[in-house]
This record gives C-alpha cells, sequence and structure tokens, in this order.
C-alpha cells in the first residue's frame, strides 16, 4: 500500500476565494451536495477554489459552528484581525475537486454561509465567482 499525500497549494497570492462543504455520507440532505460541489468546481476552473470536508470530526464543527449538514462555506484568501466574532483559519484541509487531499493553506476569512440542500443555482449565485 502506497501513502497519500495531499497537495498543498502556496499560500493565496491573488483573491481567489474558496468554497467549502461540509457533507457527510450518513446525513440524506448531504448526499446530492459533493456531485454540485464538483460540478460547480469545473464551471467554475481557477476562478473559485472548492474543498469538501467529508464526515467531519466533533471539533471542527464545534470551531466552525456548523449546526446541520450539509453546510456551505465561502472564505475569502485575508484575515480579519479587528472582529473576533469572525471565522478565521490558517489552512482549509480536506478533498480536492478530484478527489484529491488538499490543503489551502492561509490565512481565510469566513465570508457567506448557508445550510441545508441546495440546489446547484443557488449554490452557483450565492458562492461563485461572481459573488
Amino acid at each position: 500500500m502506497t501513502a497519500q499525500h495531499s497537495h498543498v497549494a502556496p499560500p493565496p497570492a491573488d483573491d481567489v476565494p474558496a468554497v467549502v462543504l461540509i457533507s457527510a455520507p450518513w446525513a440524506g440532505p448531504s448526499r446530492p451536495a459533493p456531485t454540485v460541489l464538483a460540478e460547480l468546481s469545473r464551471r467554475w476552473g481557477s476562478s473559485v477554489h472548492t474543498l469538501l470536508v467529508e464526515d467531519p470530526d466533533d471539533d471542527l464543527l464545534d470551531q466552525w459552528d456548523v449546526q446541520m449538514l450539509p453546510t456551505w462555506m465561502r472564505f475569502t484568501p485575508r484575515a480579519l484581525f479587528d472582529d473576533e466574532s469572525t471565522l478565521c483559519v490558517a489552512q482549509l484541509t480536506g478533498t480536492g475537486p478530484r478527489g484529491e487531499p488538499l490543503v489551502l493553506e492561509g490565512p481565510w476569512t469566513l465570508s457567506h454561509r448557508r445550510s441545508g440542500a441546495l440546489p446547484k443555482h443557488v449554490v452557483d449565485a450565492d458562492f461563485g465567482p461572481n459573488t
């Protein structure tokens, strides 16, 4: 068995946001969400990073205040130090659009969040590159 290595993306040099999907296969409303993310990732190309966090541990759910699965989150590549109520993280870790382990170095600041099963056009409008 070979070790699977994560691809570590360099720190963001531009304003390319990251869309993170928090999902779990055991949560019924989450089942179609990874497919929606994969389709939108192909459409968005390099204008938006996409990352799937599947079946996250309780610590991440608590730290990121995730109350429902799926939860869609959009992060911007910078830290806001003047607002302690805004979620800022040093890196985003999960699975990339082709199923590869992926780490996006930050800092990243949460700019938008929605929970629940969302149709593709709503995710595109709320989280896509033209947001």
